[in-house]
């Protein structure tokens, strides 16, 4: 049973090591803020678990950005028998640094990995066993290393619920821009321009600057260490948005815009993979008041009707909101009668 060493004790870390520790694994954590390191240890049942560095058989470094190529240096030499890896959301930054400093021989024993996961908190008590289910999480692997040791780490990722995709690490950095960071400095500027009365303020405005409520340093050394594959995105939307204003936002060109936004959005993978699939939409009125959610649930459940997405829409100063259940179209008539029938207000 292959014994994990995680360095850095934050949100992915410990969620990594919480994954591990419900398939059977055991893993220890090494952080250098003392209360991290004790509550990520408590969480995983790992407290006084010590081992000799060669009984190491893989460590993940789950530190920030900016000390990834120092401590992947540091475990590389340190655990000489142990597979090492990163979950940083750049890449090829992180091997180029490693790679410089260490022989092929030993750059053989280094993958770099980045799950496609996380949560609008960090730090270990917003750790989750299950954050990674249903996620994707890219291997990055380098010219010199095993296919075995890959396998060890596809495997490894594969019983988190996590579905790995191979790539090189370049490529990781182009894709990541485009689906990770880019949104992410739109949503903050976006957030970051409001101001006055936001009594108007609806459901739109919130889809959009959802992920602004971030970690500043933490996005801060991700953005700029991978500023070569960003740059040329921000260009091109800014030059975008100098031609909506050049043409007065004319009805032609902001239809343009729209539709190719339609366009862009129905490439996005769906939650099973592959293009996302054509769901029914069935918006429900429902109270603000404890339980209401959990019975419309319990309903669905009680019918056999899965959920597969939903969106909720809540005024100020309301006393109901309006949820809108995303289902299979062919339970649509189902859900609808069913829910007439107990007095809830359907609105297909």
């Amino acid at each position: 049973m292959p014994q994990i060493l995680i360095i850095g004790a934050g949100l992915i870390g410990t969620s990594i090591g919480l994954a591990a520790t419900k398939n059977g694994l055991t893993c220890t954590f090494v952080d250098s803020n003392p209360r991290n390191q004790a509550l990520a240890n408590q969480l995983c049942g790992s407290e006084g678990v010590l081992w000799a560095d060669n009984d190491v058989d893989l460590v993940v470094v789950a530190t920030t950005v900016p000390e990834l190529p120092n401590v992947v240096f540091d475990a590389l030499n340190k655990y000489q028998k142990a597979i090492v890896i990163d979950i940083g959301s750049i890449k090829n930054k992180v091997l180029v640094e490693v790679a410089s400093k260490v022989p092929p021989n030993v750059l053989s024993r280094y993958i770099g990995t980045h799950p496609m996961a996380g949560r609008e908190v960090t730090g270990p008590e917003g750790a989750r066993s299950d954050l990674f289910e249903g996620r994707s999480w890219a291997i990055c692997p380098n010219q010199h290393n095993k296919a075995a040791d890959i396998e060890v780490v596809a495997s490894l990722i594969r019983s988190f619920g996590a579905t790995p995709y191979q790539m090189d690490s370049e490529t990781h950095d182009e894709q990541v821009a485009l689906v990770s960071h880019l949104p992410q400095i739109l949503a903050s500027l976006l957030a970051g321009s409001l101001h006055g009365d936001l009594s108007l303020a609806g459901q739109g405005l919130r889809d959009m600057v959802r992920i602004a409520d971030s970690d500043p340093v933490l996005w801060g050394g991700i953005l700029s260490g991978n500023q070569l594959a960003i740059k040329p995105l921000l260009r091109q939307i800014s030059k975008q948005i100098d031609q909506l204003v050049d043409l007065d936002l004319s009805r032609e060109s902001v239809e343009r815009v729209i539709a190719s936004g339609v366009v862009g959005k129905s490439t996005i993978p769906g939650k099973h993979g592959g293009a996302d699939r054509a769901y029914a939409k069935l918006p429900v009125v429902i109270n603000d008041k404890p339980g209401e959610l959990a019975s419309l649930f319990q309903i669905c459940g009680e019918i056999g009707v899965n959920i597969e997405d939903l969106s909720i829409e809540h005024s100020p100063a309301q006393s109901t909101g309006l949820i809108t259940l995303f289902i299979a179209p062919t339970d649509l008539s189902t859900l609808i009668t069913e829910l007439n029938g107990r007095g809830w207000q359907v609105h297909p």
